[in-house]
């Protein structure tokens, strides 16, 4: 189920004022709805979603996904949240299954499989990138991408066949510096269901991969950015692409969530002790 409003807000999103004036005012100067939330549990309504390319929700033994690619080749498909979010800080939290892969096997691989796909922030448009290498990800400028790649491109200088990255404007090539981590024993696409994590405080973004339903307490990835400086705004659209090429899999997304980022525990504590030692300072 989604929770992305689209003409007034509920419990769970920004509050809208009541008095009249106030509201002519905002109807005046507001074209476009922002949700604090965007969450489904499955994909039977994809309600909220622009669905793009080869894109669709179908039903599968985990439920109803959205299948971002099928295992067909030289396919690109993407869905983003329809309106604008908060990107401030965020914590999403997703599941993925890829499974059939199939196709040549050359570059740098020894088994077939292809390409993976991207979560990804943007500000322009709910669209698609290029198909193959690019990951339906290639060409989304001003954009941040976390990719969970299944095919090793010498050309994009990546690491190995299973990796996880980091992607900025559009480029999916690895020599910018960017973290990268390599995912062994079982790969991503070797039909395991897999949970992720991604979450941005409003300084470091990190990224947690686990094949059990718990978040572990160390990051695969963890790197500081200024992401409304990159987008050039504090929304964006977000949501996932992915692609096929000469090799390809079935790329399919179980459930997801993006929410407003909810620090850890122990997070919370060192908050809390930092605030505690300022007013310490303070007296």
């Amino acid at each position: 189920m989604c929770h992305i409003p689209h003409t007034h807000k509920t419990q769970g999103y920004h509050t809208m004022p009541t008095k009249p004036f106030v509201a002519a005012i905002l109807a005046a100067t507001t074209t476009t709805a922002l949700a604090d939330n965007v969450i489904f549990d499955g994909f039977a309504d994809t309600t909220g979603l622009a669905i793009n390319g080869s894109a669709f929700a179908t039903n599968t033994a985990d439920g109803d996904v959205m299948r971002l690619t099928s295992a067909t080749g030289n396919q690109a498909g993407s869905i983003f949240s329809d309106t604008l979010v908060d990107a401030t800080n965020f914590s999403t939290k997703f599941s993925f299954r890829i499974t059939e892969p199939g196709g040549s096997v050359f570059d740098q691989n020894d088994e077939p499989g292809a390409d993976g796909f991207v979560f990804v922030v943007q500000p322009i448009s709910n669209s698609l990138g290029s198909v193959g290498q690019g990951i339906g990800y290639s060409g989304i400028g001003t954009s941040l991408g976390v990719e969970f790649d299944t095919w090793g491109n010498s050309a994009n200088n990546d690491p190995s066949q299973s990796h996880v990255g980091l992607n900025l404007n559009g480029s999916v090539n690895h020599n910018s510096g960017l973290p990268t981590y390599d995912v062994t024993g079982p790969e991503l696409d070797d039909g395991d269901r897999w949970f992720a994590w991604i979450d941005y405080d409003g300084t470091t973004l990190e990224v947690r991969l686990s094949l059990l339903d718990a978040r572990p307490n160390d990051a695969i990835i963890s790197y500081e950015l200024d992401l409304p400086v990159i987008m050039g705004q504090d929304t964006a659209y977000v949501g996932f692409t992915s692609a096929t090429g000469a090799a390809w899999a079935n790329h399919d997304i179980i459930d997801w969530s993006y929410t407003p980022f909810v620090p850890t525990p122990a997070t919370t504590a060192l908050l809390t002790l930092g605030a505690l030692t300022t007013t310490r300072r303070r007296r």
